[in-house]
């Protein structure tokens, strides 16, 4: 398997550069994350049961078989057809099986055992509603047997943040809940330099065994800069799509020519400088 450890310097480095470009600016790259504008979508149609309907489709966000902008697109447009009658959670469970079936059809009746197990926890669903996203996130864990920091159900967590944000309600983000760990969050942090690996190649595949000490790279970073791990992750997943390009300069043209409108070039330099540390 390996060996990983946590490169103390690198996560300062990391901090810092957080902290000077501020947290108002960290969270611009959720207003731009293809997942938020899908759900920002469904909340205009479907209203209270938003949240609902994207916490249960978090839960099954896993071995698609298209990119995870398009299965959100394909959620966002499908639900946002069918909502309008939807009265209970039964109702909206339905829904969400029949999107399921047509889109998601990998391990299909594991994913279908999972939501109806998710809508029948009465706590999930207050939480859901009414409560802190740690209850949330506690929940969901007790409800499914699932370790809270596995990636799915940290998805769900952050997912219906974004849905209660895209509503317009005041959301707390807990700096405890960490950040949920795929591929691309893997590469970054490797790449940042923040993860140092021994005896495997760093490939996708082999950084995500260390998720563990990926989780604990950005929990480390959110402590010090002030910025809680969930939203540090719509930035860093932003970035983890030129994680192969190879060269730090073409990643800092290309990113700069979609972020000029929101940040300076001084800003994306010193993103693409820190986030791509080991890329020369």
């Amino acid at each position: 398997m390996g060996f990983a450890k946590v490169n103390e310097t690198r996560v300062q480095s990391l901090a810092t550069i957080v902290s000077v470009l501020g947290r108002e600016k960290v969270l611009l790259f959720e207003d731009i994350d293809p997942q938020y504008k899908a759900i920002k979508r469904v909340a205009e149609v479907c209203k209270s049961y938003t949240s609902m309907l994207v916490v249960l489709n978090a839960l099954v966000s896993y071995r698609l078989t298209m990119t995870g902008e398009e299965y959100w697109a394909a959620f966002s447009d499908y639900v946002a057809k069918h909502c309008i009658g939807i009265d209970s959670a039964l109702s909206a469970e339905y829904i969400l099986k029949m999107f399921i079936e047509k889109f998601n059809r990998a391990l299909l009746s594991k994913k279908l055992s999972r939501v109806s197990k998710a809508v029948r926890c009465r706590g999930v669903l207050e939480a859901i509603e009414k409560k802190p996203l740690t209850n949330t996130w506690r929940e969901l864990s007790l409800c499914l047997s699932a370790n809270p920091s596995s990636k799915t159900i940290v998805f769900a967590v952050k997912m219906l943040y974004y849905a209660k944000k895209a509503l317009g309600e005041r959301v707390e983000v807990p700096m405890e809940i960490p950040i949920p760990v795929d591929g691309r969050v893997a590469l970054v942090t490797y790449l940042s330099g923040a993860l140092i690996v021994e005896g495997v190649s760093a490939s996708r595949e082999a950084l995500l065994r260390h998720s563990d000490t990926i989780r604990n790279v950005w929990s480390k970073v959110a402590r010090l800069s002030g910025v809680p791990p969930l939203n540090l992750d719509a930035m860093i997943w932003y970035f983890g799509k030129y994680a192969d390009m190879g060269s730090r300069s073409k990643v800092l043209e290309k990113a700069f020519s979609e972020l000029k409108n929101l940040f300076s070039r001084d800003e994306v330099e010193m993103l693409v400088n820190n986030l791509f540390y080991l890329v020369p």
